[in-house]
């Protein structure tokens, strides 16, 4: 019998779904038994681990005490520690008691009361003097009990000779009242690397950790520096970031799996130094202790492999029979799939693969049903679709209000069909129609009003802000009733063709602006759907009337401000002008009789003052119709502004203009603005008797052109530092200039008057 199996098929498969729980299962098992005795090897290891360190730490503290006892006898002498002992004597007992110190290679030293070193051996006599009040160690030995009178361990610290790393072992002493008398120090220096060896701290305290098997082992004090390291280059290193080291130096007793300094996996042994703010660590290496293990891992898997490949064995060939049919299945699903649905399978098996080839077969008989009418199925949703697409674009055409209604309200007919249809908006709890299609007279809908509180049906839609459809309005349906209780004895006149109804809120920007009603004289013509189509397109509808009406208020607000500054711009310049024009023709004729010289010089200032106020009509009328301003040339518009200047002001305004060329017209407008801009200045703020207005345009080129304006005022001047930021003149015109491409320059100083230049640079045919 030929063995063929697809990886992945469902021949596959049967082979996993029995093998992979059994597989699992021993496994689980085998796992659990390898790691139970991974466990049970770890728990011993750190217990044993634990109690070695332990026992090394109090043999440590056992040989640390030897070194105290001659510090013990140095502050047992009553001489050294007298009311007022002689530095002599002192330096004396030190020397009679340094042979039995000589290990304390980093010196010894006798501090009193206050701190002051008052005495030290040969070797450390640069001490003498110093003040070591301030040393932590200093300050636990003042406090220890005199009754214990126990030693007092120090971290390491830079007090050995020529500011070496050191250790300290302090001796407290007292006086004969019990009072604090001094203390006695000895130092032991550290020393990395090769001296390590000989270094008596080393040779003499250490020699049992060295005698400790493991990775590592190392001594470290409060801070985690080590004081000893099995790798002698360490010693005096800080490994405070050590996790043993960490719990150690917090009096912590016990064992760790973690890593040491090189990354190496092991497991970390820690416990204090009794009676001292010392910590031991101990290392050994993770592998060694589990090497141990491995052959029993490796016997582990090979039997793992046996028991599953056997019975894979048997699965697999047992399974191919039941794997046929299900082949077969698989053949016509994918002829199926390519397109030819008139499959069917002949399996007789008489078991559960029998039945799912009937319901195969029969599957495929409804396959070629529905594919019929798939397709008119997928042309209805693309119309639909279509059509959402089209009303969109065309609701979105016009912002316009009025034409807008109308314009939805055709629209929704090509989305759901209606025999009526009403649009409203809410106007302070009652809904008013605004525009309406269907059999009911226009005049008489636009005319009701919908108050939510009495319309339960509109308010179930506005409040629940949610399509509502009643299938018969004259149905049995609370909804239905509700409808028939407002519409009350217009039921059977204006309603009674009224059958279907459904409502959609309009909900624009989360707020609900109105609802659309339709009603249909056919009972259950609206379905789900058509509230989903009505809703998506209603939703449209209601953003575009929110910017119909936000774009009325807009346009009525610009025509508002609009007039309010021609009438601010009509009484500021040419009324005033006009006053004055009537008071000048008044006195005329009598001034005439008068003195006919000052009669003359009166109407020659009655004629500037009407070129005046013809010239500011004229800039008036100009602003209210902007195509003058690109119909009219440049150098009659800087003209009207020169003439509006001098009969505003009496500011004499002079123009003088060069080969004013065609510019285009943004060019022209802007230059406009910025003279406007600048003569509006001078009269408000300049203080000037005259301005001018030069403007020069010349071709440079066949392709380019060149104009340049500026505008003087003899006038009080500003300082342009001093501009406050609410003033927007200058800004306005830097702006309006650099819109175009040119570039204003202001140039000004207080006393002195006020240029402003503009220069432009294009193209003849810009």
């Amino acid at each position: 019998m030929q063995f063929r199996m697809r990886w992945g098929g469902l021949r596959a498969k049967i082979i996993a779904w029995f093998l992979v729980p059994t597989a699992l299962i021993l496994s689980v098992v085998a796992i659990f038994i390898f790691y139970t005795y991974q466990q049970v090897a770890e728990e011993l290891v750190f217990e044993r681990n634990q109690e070695v360190a332990q026992l090394l730490a109090s043999q440590l503290a056992v040989d640390l005490a030897e070194y105290t006892d001659g510090l013990r006898v140095l502050a047992a002498t009553a001489e050294v520690y007298e009311i007022r002992p002689d530095p002599l004597t002192q330096q004396v007992i030190i020397r009679f008691s340094i042979e039995r110190l000589w290990d304390f290679d980093g010196g010894v030293m006798i501090v009193g009361p206050e701190g002051t070193v008052m005495a030290a051996d040969q070797r450390r006599l640069d001490a003498v003097g110093q003040d070591w009040s301030e040393r932590d160690y200093f300050g636990r030995a003042q406090a220890t009990d005199v009754s214990l009178i126990a030693p007092v361990f120090s971290s390491i610290i830079p007090d050995g000779p020529e500011g070496s790393d050191v250790v300290a072992l302090a001796v407290p002493a007292f006086g004969a009242r019990g009072d604090f008398a001094g203390m006695t120090v000895g130092l032991f220096r550290l020393s990395p690397g090769s001296e390590a060896r000989t270094s008596p701290f080393s040779v003499g305290i250490f020699r049992r950790l060295r005698e400790v098997g493991g990775t590592n082992t190392y001594l470290v004090d409060e801070s985690g520096r080590a004081i000893y390291h099995s790798d002698t280059w360490r010693i005096g290193e800080d490994l405070s970031t050590l996790v043993p080291v960490e719990r150690a130096c917090q009096g912590q007793v016990g064992s760790i799996r973690t890593t040491d300094l090189d990354g190496r996996e092991i497991v970390a042994s820690f416990a204090p130094v009794p009676g001292t703010p010392w910590g031991l660590v101990i290392e050994e290496s993770w592998s060694a202790l589990i090497g141990a293990s491995t052959p029993y891992a490796r016997l582990l898997l090979v039997l793992l492999a046996l028991v599953i490949a056997i019975p894979a064995l048997v699965v697999a060939v047992g399974s191919g029979r039941i794997t046929r049919p299900l082949t077969d299945m698989t053949v016509a699903a994918q002829e199926m799939a390519d397109g030819q649905l008139d499959q069917a399978i002949d399996v007789q098996t008489g078991d559960e693969l029998e039945a799912l080839a009937r319901q195969f077969n029969r599957m495929s008989a409804q396959l070629q049903t529905s594919y019929a009418t798939l397709e008119q199925r997928v042309a209805d949703r693309t119309r639909e679709l279509s059509t959402l697409l089209h009303v969109s674009r065309t609701v979105a055409s016009t912002l316009e209000l009025e034409p807008l209604l109308g314009l939805i309200l055709d629209q929704l007919r090509l989305v759901v069909d209606y025999s009526g249809v009403a649009l409203m908006t809410l106007e302070g709890g009652v809904l008013r129609p605004v525009a309406h299609r269907g059999p009911i007279p226009q005049a008489e809908v636009l005319a009701m009003r919908f108050p939510l509180d009495e319309a339960r049906v509109h308010q179930a839609v506005v409040v629940g802000r949610a399509p509502l459809i009643i299938p018969d309005v004259r149905g049995d349906t609370p909804m239905a009733q509700a409808f028939r209780d407002f519409a009350g004895e217009y039921m059977e006149t204006t309603f009674g063709a009224v059958r279907c109804w459904m409502g959609v809120p309009l909900v624009a920007r989360d707020e609900v602006i109105g609802m659309v009603s339709f009603d249909h004289g056919e009972p259950h013509r609206y379905t789900e759907r058509d509230a989903e189509l009505a809703q998506a397109f209603a939703s449209q509808t209601a953003i575009a009337i929110q910017n119909a009406q936000l774009y009325e208020q807009a346009q009525e607000l610009a025509a508002s401000k609009e007039r309010q500054r021609l009438a601010r711009d009509l009484h500021d310049a040419v009324s005033q002008t006009l006053f004055s024009t009537s008071l000048i023709a008044e006195v005329i004729p009598r001034l005439w009789e008068r003195d006919p010289e000052e009669a003359r010089r009166r109407l020659e200032e009655l004629r500037q003052l009407t070129r005046g106020a013809l010239a500011e009509m004229r800039t008036l009328l100009l602003e209210l119709r902007p195509s003058a301003l690109v119909e009219t040339p440049l150098r009659d518009l800087l003209q009207q502004l020169c003439e509006a200047t001098t009969s505003r002001a009496r500011v004499e305004a002079a123009l003088e203009v060069e080969d004013a060329g065609s510019l285009p017209v943004d060019v022209k407008v802007a230059f406009y603005r910025i003279a406007q801009e600048a003569l509006n200045n001078v009269v408000k703020h300049a203080g000037a008797g005259r301005v001018t207005v030069r403007f020069r345009c010349v071709a440079e080129g066949e392709e380019s052109r060149y104009a340049a304006m500026c505008v003087c005022d003899d006038g009080r001047g500003f300082d342009l530092a001093a501009i406050p930021p609410d003033h927007l003149g200058v800004r306005i015109m830097r702006e309006r200039a650099q819109s175009v491409g040119a570039m204003l320059t202001v140039e000004s100083e207080p006393g002195e008057g006020t240029e402003i230049s503009v220069v432009w640079r294009g193209g003849s045919n810009a």
